[in-house]
């Protein structure tokens, strides 16, 4: 799916993995919850944001959840975990390498798209 660069879809990417993974699903909670701070790092940290485009891929397998974000990159940083207990965000990354199995990033081009991807096991 294509989402805009803008906050509010944020809430698009979250509610198109409920639909698409259902209530009863057992990864259901942590892919919604990493779904959310992977968009909105693309959203608010990349040239994505201010209403580029930002293209999210689910794929769901027998036993896992694959979900990869591409947005247009930042040449000012790549994302990170970044665990500072007294820092008000910055929190999505170590969200993301805490509750999935896999994770990594694609780089595009030197400057250019980047895709972010993470793998749940259940």
């Amino acid at each position: 799916m294509t989402l805009k660069g803008v906050p509010e879809s944020v809430a698009v990417a979250r509610g198109r993995v409920r639909e698409l993974l259902g209530e009863g699903h057992p990864a259901l909670d942590d892919v919604v919850l990493l779904v959310s701070e992977v968009v909105t790092n693309s959203v608010v940290h990349s040239g994505s944001r201010a209403g580029g485009e930002v293209a999210m891929t689910v794929t769901v397998r027998p036993a896992a959840v694959l979900v990869e974000v591409c947005d247009a990159g930042s040449g000012a940083s790549a994302p990170h975990v970044r665990n500072d207990p007294e820092a008000e965000g910055g929190r999505g990354m170590f969200l993301v390498d805490l509750l999935a199995d896999r994770w990594g990033v694609r780089p595009g081009t030197p400057g250019g798209a980047r895709t972010l991807w993470f793998r749940i096991v259940f």
